[in-house]
């Protein structure tokens, strides 16, 4: 079944991007809904070109709605995926996007039954919903450069690209996954995963911007990470940690960072990793409230080529940082670590 239609969209940074010539673009618009009639906010929203492969992300308003403008012609599917389990992923048919078209979308309630504490993502849309943010210009650092200072509710890739792992590496996270994950390293009060450890919306980062560095505060250990943004490069034997060493500059107005000398105890999105894990971020803040990221990931000894994340940091300037200390789990063993059965 083909629905013709059209919308407006806000295209994220670093998504596969295409411009089309006003007379050749379609749009697209309409309103996300929940099961009970209500208006879903910062819904997700992924429209995927069936002949190209090209993709466009953009998310629901506050108030529910979405436009997403510059839509080469053609036939789309249209896709919503909502953190964890408040509503079911929705998926539409093919979609003939030809001029302006409206299109409403209705979400199936999920498994939490509206239960405020089993989905992070409603959480997460409290946290947004509490913020004032000014109506300003992005904030400038004395170069001229973004600052990226701030309070940012750390979002999630809801669209991930799937890693292509060498197979052992496939196996082993297949096992990660089967035990529940209670093996992780932040299980026993080590480092989560980088690039912010500990990210997972709700949780938040607190940026610190100088012209010549950058330190991102977070809420798990070791609690903190530098970006040297002073020209030096990195070590030429650096000594493996878990957050590695980060040096960064700028491409416009993208920060751009980059991360080697990592260990191989940490893990990577459920995945193993090497020290030959090297890890580059590109932060572009695309207005006062808005920081955008994407993630490229390479470990040569655990995956077969780069993949990519792309995330969306909100500023929350309501919020602030609280005390972390992991001690509890410190000495747990495996077996301590598994979850109890009812």
């Amino acid at each position: 079944m083909k629905i013709q239609i059209a919308v407006i969209i806000f295209l994220c940074f670093g998504a596969s991007e295409h411009v089309a010539n006003a007379e050749e673009a379609g749009s697209i618009r309409g309103t996300v809904h929940g099961p009970y009639d209500e208006n879903v906010r910062y819904a997700p929203i992924l429209m995927t070109n069936v002949s190209t492969g090209i993709k466009v992300r953009s998310q629901s308003s506050r108030d529910g709605s979405f436009e997403i403008v510059g839509l080469p012609m053609g036939t789309y599917k249209l896709k919503v995926k909502m953190p964890c389990c408040a509503f079911e992923t929705y998926e539409s048919d093919e979609i003939e996007v030809i001029g302006r078209v409206a299109f409403e979308i209705r979400l199936a309630e999920g498994s939490s039954f509206n239960t405020i504490g089993d989905d992070p993502g409603v959480i997460a849309t409290i946290i947004k919903d509490r913020q004032v943010i000014p109506d300003e210009p992005v904030p400038r650092l004395a170069s001229g450069k973004p600052d990226l200072s701030g309070v940012w509710l750390v979002g999630s890739d809801p669209f991930p690209e799937k890693p292509d792992a060498q197979p052992w590496a496939q196996k082993l996270l297949e096992e990660r996954v089967e035990n529940e994950f209670r093996y992780h390293p932040h299980n026993s009060c080590l480092p989560g995963d980088p690039p912010i450890a500990g990210g997972a919306a709700p949780f938040i980062a607190k940026f610190v911007h100088k012209d010549d560095l950058l330190i991102i505060l977070f809420e798990d250990a070791p609690g903190f990470r530098q970006v040297f943004l002073d020209g030096r490069a990195h070590p030429e034997w650096p000594n493996p940690s878990w957050m590695g060493h980060s040096v960064g500059y700028w491409e416009d107005d993208v920060l751009v960072v980059d991360s080697v000398g990592f260990n191989d105890r940490g893990w990577m999105n459920g995945f193993p990793r090497s020290e030959k894990l090297h890890i580059v971020e590109r932060y572009k803040r695309t207005d006062y409230g808005r920081l955008e990221l994407v993630t490229t990931v390479e470990d040569p000894e655990v995956f077969n080529k780069p993949w990519m994340e792309n995330t969306v940091l909100d500023l929350a300037p309501q919020e602030e940082l609280i005390e972390f200390v992991c001690e509890n789990n410190k000495w747990a063993t495996p077996e301590e670590l598994q979850p109890v059965s009812e």
